[in-house]
């Protein structure tokens, strides 16, 4: 519940398709990778959907729901992901990889790094 609404908050969110509005829950997303114009959204149980939004917009709505921004491409759920290998892309829960910009380097290590706790 958040102090403006008496409505719990929820992580669906609703978007068009070919078959009109459909509602998805962002914790089936592992990862939206953009190309142009267009978003492929690859969840946890589907197939992948193509959607005729930028990247931008995603990263506006879920960023607050734990997604992390990777690349100019990728935008990455961050409970999907399982490590970075040599080249430096993460890997995520389906076998795929999400590139990491060097300029995005340090942000991204630093959202992914759990703080050090003393024992």
């Amino acid at each position: 519940m958040n102090k403006l609404s008496p409505f719990p908050t929820t992580s669906r969110f609703a978007l068009q398709t070919n078959f009109g509005r459909e509602f998805y829950v962002a914790e089936q997303i592992i990862r939206l990778e953009s190309e142009s114009n267009y978003t492929y959204v690859f969840f946890k149980d589907r197939k992948p959907l193509l959607v005729a939004k930028v990247l931008h917009e995603f990263e506006a709505m879920l960023k607050p729901m734990g997604f992390i921004r990777t690349h100019r491409s990728h935008l990455v759920n961050k409970s999907c992901i399982v490590g970075m290998d040599t080249e430096g892309s993460l890997c995520l829960t389906d076998a795929s990889k999400a590139a990491i910009s060097r300029r995005k380097r340090k942000e991204v290590i630093r959202a992914i790094t759990p703080p050090f706790q003393a024992a």
